[in-house]
């Protein structure tokens, strides 16, 4: 019953039917954490769903409207659709914020988120029927979108004027090019220097005159013709390349040639 009684009371802080004061989860005064906890109830109403839808159904079909059954439900899908388009507008805001911010705030804004998801934190407890009622009856401080469009302008504007002022910092200023120096004047020309004198030529050696060369030698005289082999006995020798005779020697013809024959004693 405790998570019950929390529930109902945080819903109906949100419709001002009681002090928000009396609630342990209502929004934070500031802009940036007011749109964060807007963004945690809505998500947890369009969470909700499918959970309750069964039971809306039931109640409008129980009691109908003067537009019926079908105008009535038809409009929850309308709702959950508008929702869905909430909540981008307040994660734009958030996120524009949390990039202008010269702090971190990203934490707190998740704690503020958390908080306003907490309105809802009793629903699995609750009855279905009441559940479903308080579902249907609930919506979002009407605030919501405007202070989140707000937040998303001025936080742009911030990020603008911060990006600017890192520019100046950064961008150095121009300074007037060195003058330059005068050239020193040129150095004296030195005093002419007599020209070293030109090398005598040296006199050309006589070369010595080309000698004829010599006339190629005869041509070398025929070979002779080869003795005929030894048969018979006989030791031919040739008289032009004698060789030892172990006996006489005698001339002769062998062959058309003057040999000589070696009789041994």
């Amino acid at each position: 019953m405790a998570n019950a009684l929390l529930l109902a009371l945080a819903l109906l802080a949100q419709d001002g039917q009681v002090s928000a004061s009396t609630s342990p989860n209502a929004p934070p005064t500031d802009e940036y954490g007011y749109v964060a906890w807007c963004y945690g109830a809505l998500g947890g109403y369009a969470s909700l769903y499918d959970q309750v839808m069964p039971e809306v159904t039931r109640i409008e079909k129980a009691f109908p409207g003067p537009d019926g059954v079908q105008a009535a439900l038809k409009t929850y899908p309308e709702m959950r659709a508008q929702a869905q388009k909430d909540l981008k507008t307040f994660s734009t805001a958030i996120t524009a914020a949390e990039k202008a911010s010269p702090r971190p705030i990203s934490e707190y804004g998740g704690a503020q988120v958390k908080r306003g998801a907490a309105i809802w934190q009793g629903a699995a407890s609750v009855d279905k029927a009441r559940l479903a009622q308080m579902w249907m009856s609930w919506s979002p401080p009407g605030d919501c979108e405007k202070r989140a469009k707000a937040l998303e302008m001025k936080s742009s504007i911030l990020g603008r004027a911060l990006n600017y002022n890192a520019g100046s910092a950064t961008t150095p200023t121009p300074t007037a090019p060195p003058q330059a120096k005068p050239s020193a004047p040129p150095p004296a020309a030195a005093a002419d220097t007599p020209k070293p004198e030109a090398p005598k030529p040296r006199p050309e050696v006589a070369k010595p005159a080309p000698t004829a060369s010599a006339p190629a030698s005869a041509k070398a005289a025929a070979p002779a013709k080869k003795l005929p082999l030894i048969g018979g006995g006989e030791i031919i020798v040739d008289p032009v390349n004698p060789v030892p005779c172990a006996g006489s020697l005698l001339p002769a013809k062998r062959g058309g040639r003057d040999v000589l024959i070696c009789k041994p004693d």
